[in-house]
């Protein structure tokens, strides 16, 4: 499930919950399907984070091993 699908649920369940318009007990299984939905969340951040931090340390490597600066192309204005 994506991201964005995941939040929207669980905003959709929060407004539930705090309207009052379902009862204890759905309220309960809400509350748990929301819960899972978080952890959902926070894996599919986690991962982000990761991708991010990992094309970092390439962008940092290919800079360190010397990759061509984009003004060298245009004849050293």
């Amino acid at each position: 499930m994506p991201f964005e699908e995941a939040l929207g649920q669980i905003e959709s369940i929060i407004e539930q919950i705090e309207s009052g318009e379902i009862g204890l007990e759905q309220s309960l299984a809400e509350y748990e399907r929301g819960v899972l939905l978080i952890n959902h969340c926070r894996a599919k951040l986690g991962q982000a984070q990761q991708r991010v931090q990992d094309l970092t340390k390439r962008l940092e490597t290919a800079d360190e091993q010397g990759s061509p600066e984009d003004g060298d192309e245009d004849g050293g204005r």
